[in-house]
């Protein structure tokens, strides 16, 4: 028994020198976010003075949706040239989220065989002239593409963020107890 505790310390100082030389011990499965599945293992909601809250992905790029594609059933009709200017966002299991209800996520399978992430039935797309995160240049392109929203809806400066109050998502002042909410002045008591 003696033995075994003092090979204790000796085991757990080799396995974290392992662990901090770059060759990690083998581990289980990587979250979905480390898979390699890079810019689209991650989609999160922000808000650009241009559209609104909208989706991007890992690397910040907007998402959109084209308003050429079919949702019920959904059905991407974005091919050849179109997919060269609109890249597919490729559906390549389930990405982390924040701000985006896991559960509006699914797949659309393209003529060409190629999965496609959705939202709410919506085929999903980045923009080949969008250069850097936070750009949203195809926002109304063509009457046909927008910004997609935290729900697969059009991006939209009107719309909010669901389940955060206020417009644009913007966070209403509650009063705070014994003040009037129209003034800086306390309230008056009760019965005066």
């Amino acid at each position: 028994m003696r033995r075994a505790l003092a090979v204790l310390p000796a085991l757990a100082l080799v396995l974290s020198a392992c662990g901090t030389s770059g060759n990690p011990v083998a581990q289980g499965p990587k979250p979905v976010a480390q898979q390699g599945k890079g810019a689209n293992g991650l989609l999160t909601v922000i808000e650009s003075d241009q559209v609104g809250w909208h989706v991007v992905n890992g690397n910040g790029m907007a998402l959109y949706r084209f308003e050429g594609d079919s949702v019920k059933p959904p059905k991407s009709n974005c091919e050849g040239e179109c997919a060269k200017k609109w890249p597919p966002v490729p559906a390549e299991g389930t990405p982390l989220t924040t701000g985006v209800d896991p559960l509006t996520l699914g797949v659309v399978t393209r003529a060409d065989g190629t999965k496609q992430l959705t939202i709410n039935g919506v085929p999903q797309y980045t923009f080949a002239g969008d250069a850097q995160p936070g750009d949203v240049k195809g926002q109304g392109s063509g009457g046909k593409w927008f910004a997609t929203g935290p729900t697969g809806q059009k991006a939209s400066l009107t719309a909010g963020m669901p389940g955060v109050p206020g417009n644009k998502g913007q966070q209403q002042q509650q009063p705070t107890s014994g003040t009037n909410p129209t003034s800086s002045q306390p309230a008056p008591p009760p019965g005066s």
